[in-house]
């Protein structure tokens, strides 16, 4: 009998899983070991559990629908916890020990970095599940990826921010707040450069740790400078104290979050603080994307809730591996990844309708981003140009 790992007992690093319909019969042939590699525990475990989640919610769907290659999917499971060295020895135990043809994953971008560079010399394909900063695939060789982001990476999604932030937020002077990692480094900086495009400033750039949860005496300083918005590049968790802390200080400004900060637990971290906050988003519920409205009214139907970002993300990078799997006709991880590299058509959940899997050289999927602001406690997608 398979059974359905809920996201409460994946947070055991390690765990390995058939997934299939409550009482469906797995496959007589062996099942194909796919790897999921995400931070489910430490600063990031917000977000990974919530892409766990929605990777689980494919294999699930795969598997009742008879898996790939006629043999049901089978996760093994590692947490990364958002560090470099432990993502490594995830990678290397995901294929050395379980023997994966694919991996999910991940989240933290200076994670997948160093684990893409494993999977390559291994040639297991990666599918990013969540990793934005555009220097994960840069480090991909042109026309011969292993690492996939199914979504627009940090360089696109910060033109895109910039654009908004100028055009539809009406704020042309603004300081930046970046974590201090190759995630908000990079964003950081293609947002400068971007924001100065589209004729607007950046007045100030302030980083911070990934660990900082006080930001009172760098919020004040901003604060003297009378920004028209504050742009934050970093994880959820310390957005989501930034938000707070802003509030409490009095700094009636404009805030726009980078593309980690589009889910609902943010909304629920900042609380009222939350109210008006920006940002550019690639999958909301009510999404013009037809996919993306079926698979959220299955997700609402299952969990009686709804859908955000990092399950759209999850279930778009299992989806992709299980029809790359089938696409390539063999469960081996140079196969898969020729049919990754030749995927132009595969319609996803995330952007604007008629949004497809197409993967460039590098391994990244450009399409348009919705900017969303929070309004009345929840998030509501402005509509597309």
């Amino acid at each position: 009998m398979s059974k359905f790992l809920n996201t409460a007992f994946a947070l055991v690093a390690g765990a390995t899983l058939t997934l299939g319909a409550p009482g469906a019969a797995v496959a007589q042939e062996d099942p194909i070991p796919v790897g999921v590699m995400l931070p489910l525990t430490g600063p990031a475990a917000l977000a990974g559990t919530s892409i766990l989640e929605g990777i689980e919610f494919a294999a699930e769907e795969a598997n009742a629908a008879g898996g790939a290659l006629g043999r049901q999917i089978e996760l093994h499971i590692e947490d990364d916890e958002a560090n470099t060295s432990k993502g490594v020895t995830a990678v290397r135990r995901l294929i050395e020990q379980d023997g994966v043809v694919a991996i999910s994953g991940t989240y933290v971008s200076a994670v997948a970095l160093a684990a893409s560079e494993i999977a390559r010399e291994m040639q297991v394909p990666m599918v990013s599940a969540g990793s934005t900063s555009s220097a994960v695939t840069d480090a991909n060789e042109a026309g011969d990826p292993w690492f996939f982001r199914a979504f627009p990476g940090s360089r696109e999604q910060a033109m895109q921010s910039a654009s908004d932030v100028v055009d539809k937020l009406d704020a042309s002077r603004v300081a930046v707040l970046h974590e201090n990692s190759t995630y908000g480094s990079s964003l950081a900086d293609g947002f400068k450069k971007d924001i100065e495009a589209a004729g607007g400033e950046v007045i100030s750039i302030e980083s911070y740790n990934a660990e900082e949860r006080d930001f009172y005496s760098v919020l004040t300083q901003v604060r003297s400078q009378q920004p028209d918005a504050i742009y934050i590049a970093g994880l959820m968790d310390a957005g989501a104290q930034i938000i707070r802390q802003s509030a409490e200080l009095g700094l009636d400004t404009q805030i726009v979050g980078s593309g980690s900060m589009m889910s609902d637990k943010l909304i629920e971290l900042a609380g009222p603080a939350s109210e008006g906050f920006a940002v550019s988003s690639m999958f909301e519920p009510e999404t013009p994307n037809e996919k993306g409205l079926a698979f959220a009214a299955r997700f609402r139907e299952k969990f009686d809730r709804e859908p955000d970002v990092y399950s759209a993300l999850g279930y778009d990078s299992m989806s992709i591996i299980v029809e790359a799997i089938e696409r390539a006709g063999v469960a081996e991880g140079p196969a898969i990844q020729d049919a990754l590299v030749a995927m132009d058509d595969f319609a996803i959940v995330q952007g604007p309708a008629d949004t497809v899997a197409n993967f460039d050289d590098q391994g990244s999927n450009p399409f348009k981003i919705g900017l969303a602001l929070v309004e009345n406690g929840r998030r509501v997608w402005l509509p597309f140009d």
